[in-house]
């Protein structure tokens, strides 16, 4: 009993989110859709994987194609997910391009499955997925085949993590750049949850490849052993879901709202690049413009008469900041002025926070350590020694 738990655990989580996202409309939120559809895929991989484990050997044998599909199939579907959140409006046919080696070795693997003898299904069985050797010498062709793709597979899994994973993080770190450039509250908008992830990923990944170079055998005869990775892999994806449920906001969203954008023509906007300076810090210092907790720099553009790619690059290269960590220094000060006049002894952090345009007293927390290098409480404790 204890061991059915163990292997079917994953799949009862990935199908639980599958369903979840799934059955949401699809022209609501397209990448929340795919997300539906990896967990989808993760689900029948594991369930593949149940029936090895389980010790259902006929069933796996006719199986064992479908988990090589699905097994090279997560990443690059995890991958369009991560694009369909930060830089694809709409799913694109090119998709297909990286399934082609999933495809190719399920094909064969599959072909090859027909004309393989009872007793090389065995040997197949016995030496290469259970044992993880070769076992191809003195064998027929199919063999050979078969125990080349399994192992190819291998080597294309490899590199498959390598590279979506680190192309996966990139494409969140270049959003996160263009989110922390268009609003000054971040909050339920950046990905900071994918680059988490993806170092997840990694980490179990090189788990996996462990596994696979110690043979899967191994797990026959320990469920403790057996139960590590399936709790690692359960945890993993049901992380996955619940952010992914949370995440609202993707690319369509800036999208919209980066076409509220006010366009000048750039010879007007360039001969007056000090007078811009100036009027954008006499904006933020007398307007206090920053304490709305949802301003953009559209909102910047519009006062200031010039356009969102211009005043971007003027505050990314003037000042060396993006614009949200930009306003938000901003507020960071504005927050110290509250609390050197003492109102920090009678409101409250979340109070404080909201006073001074953050979103949120987390927010508030992260800006305030990284302009001042102190935690509000530590800051709170400077002040109390000032004063004696």
């Amino acid at each position: 009993m204890f061991r059915e738990v163990i292997v079917l655990t994953p799949i009862y989580v990935s199908l639980f989110w599958s369903v979840v996202f799934i059955t949401n409309k699809f022209s609501v939120n397209k990448a929340r859709y795919w997300l539906g559809f990896f967990m989808m895929v993760v689900a029948v991989l594991y369930g593949c994987h149940a029936t090895f484990f389980l010790g259902c050997k006929a069933l796996y044998l006719k199986l064992d194609s479908i988990y090589l599909l699905t097994g090279l199939s997560v990443y690059p579907i995890y991958y369009i997910y991560v694009r369909l959140l930060t830089c694809d409006l709409e799913l694109k046919r090119s998709y297909i391009l990286h399934f082609i080696p999933a495809l190719t070795l399920f094909v064969v693997l599959f072909v090859t499955g027909f004309f393989l003898s009872p007793d090389e299904e065995e040997y197949y069985y016995e030496s290469v997925l259970v044992k993880n050797r070769w076992g191809a010498h003195e064998t027929s062709l199919p063999f050979k085949l078969a125990a080349t793709v399994f192992f190819l597979s291998r080597v294309v899994f490899g590199l498959q993590t390598l590279l979506y994973l680190f192309f996966g993080y990139q494409l969140a770190k270049k959003y996160n750049q263009r989110i922390a450039n268009f609003y000054s509250n971040m909050e339920g908008r950046e990905l900071v949850w994918v680059k988490l992830l993806t170092v997840s990923f990694l980490l179990t990944s090189i788990a996996s490849f462990v596994v696979n170079i110690l043979g899967r055998g191994l797990f026959f005869e320990n469920n403790l052993i057996l139960a590590i990775p399936s709790a690692l892999f359960s945890t993993l994806f049901f992380v996955i879901g619940l952010q992914g449920n949370r995440q609202d906001f993707t690319i369509r969203s800036l999208d919209e709202d980066e076409g509220e954008d006010v366009f000048v023509a750039k010879n007007s906007v360039e001969l007056r690049k000090e007078k811009l300076k100036s009027a954008l810090l006499k904006l933020l210092e007398t307007n206090k413009i920053y304490l709305d907790s949802e301003l953009k720099i559209t909102e910047l553009c519009r006062e200031l008469n010039t356009n969102r790619t211009y005043l971007s690059n003027l505050i990314n290269t003037e000042f060396q900041q993006s614009f949200n960590d930009f306003i938000n220094s901003y507020r960071v000060n504005y927050s110290i002025s509250l609390l050197e006049s003492g109102m920090g002894d009678t409101s409250s952090l979340n109070d404080i926070a909201l006073i001074s345009g953050f979103g949120s007293v987390s927010s508030f927390n992260r800006a305030f350590k990284k302009n001042t290098g102190m935690t509000v409480g530590q800051y709170k404790m400077s002040i109390l020694k000032k004063e004696k």
